[in-house]
């Protein structure tokens, strides 16, 4: 088992050498994490928001990847600007990325909804530590050198419209793809865009009774080397107060989610992924953990926030 887990994880350290070094972290809450991929999520909340999601991948497979979020926005001049921010740590192998990503939208009120359009600019700082790789040769000059590290800009674009039952956003969350170039030991902005994401999200609510409700919502992201890829979810909502979710990523895994907002600023969020690629027989699924809390939340008794 040890020796076709090494196997897996050389095969994808190798894989990973040749490809972009950046990609967009995955979470399966991705409706509460929507600064992430989207910065025309900013100050949709309506109040001053911060989540915190911590996911760990690939339980019991070395090398898996564990993420870290914290963002924060809110809206600001009389609410229709949205301004945010959201820091993440991305630890892939021994690849790990850092990223600091400032956020901008202007809403516009449009139909029963909102329409808002975001940027977002920062950087992100990417290191490999090829030396710590354990290795059958173990002169292999390519493994030798220490820490490679390298801060590079980023920028992100998105429009998202959302009223009290529906929503739907098109996004695109990294602008700027880093490559690392072995000929001159670094990383550089890559001058391919096969790598970039970009993505769709939409969702609807659907009022069974009174204190049931059903929301159905999708996550689909392209890349050119490997296809679409999407989540399909649905969330039961009683009373407000609980959710219960299923999701289903394609080609992946099956996810199944849990939220309780025991007041109306607080949410916890646990979800669990149970892998259905070739990978599943290597691993024991992925937990993903998230608190979210809402500073000088307004009751929304008519017109609850659902997305």
């Amino acid at each position: 088992m040890n020796l076709a887990r090494n196997l897996i994880l050389l095969l994808f350290i190798v894989t990973g050498c040749s490809a972009t070094g950046q990609h967009t972290p995955l979470t399966s809450q991705y409706l509460f994490n929507g600064l992430l991929i989207n910065p025309a999520y900013a100050g949709s909340r309506d109040a001053l928001a911060a989540n915190l999601t911590h996911r760990q991948q690939w339980v019991g497979f070395t090398g898996a990847p564990v993420t870290q979020l914290l963002s924060i926005h809110a809206p600001v001049n009389k609410r229709k600007v949205g301004l945010g921010a959201i820091l993440y740590n991305d630890r892939v192998g021994v690849s790990n990325e850092t990223g600091l990503l400032t956020n901008y939208a202007y809403r516009i009120r449009m139909g029963n909804g909102r329409l808002s359009l975001g940027v977002g600019a920062g950087a992100t700082l990417l290191s490999a530590a090829w030396n710590t790789v354990a290795l059958q040769d173990q002169q292999d000059a390519s493994f030798a050198a220490p820490t490679r590290s390298a801060l590079r800009p980023n920028f992100s674009a998105g429009a998202y419209y959302y009223s009290s039952n529906w929503f739907v956003g098109v996004s695109i969350p990294f602008m700027l793809l880093s490559q690392y170039d072995e000929q001159v030991s670094g990383y550089r902005i890559s001058d391919t865009r096969t790598d970039m994401q970009p993505m769709l999200t939409a969702g609807y609510l659907i009022e069974l009774t009174q204190d049931l409700k059903l929301k159905p919502s999708a996550l689909a992201r392209y890349r050119i080397e490997t296809g679409l890829q999407a989540d399909l979810s649905a969330n039961l909502i009683y009373r407000e107060t609980i959710w219960l979710g299923f999701s289903y990523r394609t080609r992946d895994a099956a996810v199944a989610m849990l939220e309780v907002l025991p007041v109306p600023q607080w949410r916890f969020g646990y979800a669990y992924d149970l892998g259905l690629s070739t990978l599943r027989r290597h691993h024991h699924g992925s937990h993903e953990l998230m608190v979210q809390y809402e500073f000088g939340y307004r009751i929304r008794a008519r017109d609850p926030r659902y997305f």
